[in-house]
């Protein structure tokens, strides 16, 4: 068997142990939902430019939030479940078997660019549906997906690098907590207020007023 084939196989068993655990996967949909109506609900009233047009600034957030939501999947999943896996003796197990480590990474990265994908699907037609944010069509849709694959593998490859730094399962929370964070208070998932002049990218963009 190959290692696309191998890679395929490990994936869905990836996926049964991640929606065997409902508590997990129900959250890891949730957040980026609750925190986009809790942001709309308190700082989602005025607008924002963005790219030479006003959009609302509940626009702007479904944005922002689905960015929070590939980090969630692709770099804070990775990085806490690999931390538990390692501590519970799930790696040194599994390279105790034939399965390359490469097919065994791969398919996680897979996995979570997957559910990345779904909660941006998610998130976006939530924030369509409730705050009139449009969605990309033709080159911008392009444009969008590619930088959905870039960031996703970006998050994966910061997930899995960060694992080196977190010594126990329970430092895994704080250590990842604190390299994500500040990127997203400095990024602007988690505030703009008034109307700044900014450069937007092809990906989402709310009614213009």
């Amino acid at each position: 068997m190959n290692a696309a084939a191998l890679t395929f196989f490990q994936m869905r068993f990836i996926n049964k142990a991640f929606w065997r655990n409902p508590a997990s996967a129900f959250f890891t949909f949730a957040f980026p939902l609750m925190f986009l109506v809790i942001f709309t609900a308190l700082m989602g009233k005025g607008e924002v430019q963005l790219g030479g047009r006003l959009i609302h600034q509940s626009a702007y957030y479904v944005a922002s939030m689905t960015a929070f939501a590939v980090m969630t999947a692709c770099y804070y999943n990775i990085a806490i479940g690999l931390a538990f896996q390692r501590d519970a003796g799930v790696l040194k197990r599994t390279r105790g078997t034939p399965l390359p480590s490469a097919v065994f990474f791969g398919a996680k990265g897979v996995h979570a660019l997957l559910v990345a994908l779904l909660l941006v699907v998610i998130t976006v037609t939530f924030g369509h549906l409730l705050y009139s944010a449009e969605v990309p069509t033709g080159i911008s849709l392009l444009q969008f997906l590619v930088m959905l694959v870039v960031g996703a593998a970006s998050f994966c490859a910061l997930g899995f690098a960060v694992t080196t730094l977190i010594p126990n399962s329970d430092a895994a929370a704080p250590i990842v907590n604190a390299a994500i964070l500040p990127l997203l208070f400095l990024q602007g998932s988690s505030s703009r207020s008034g109307t700044t002049h900014r450069h937007g990218s092809p990906g989402l963009r709310g009614s213009s007023r």
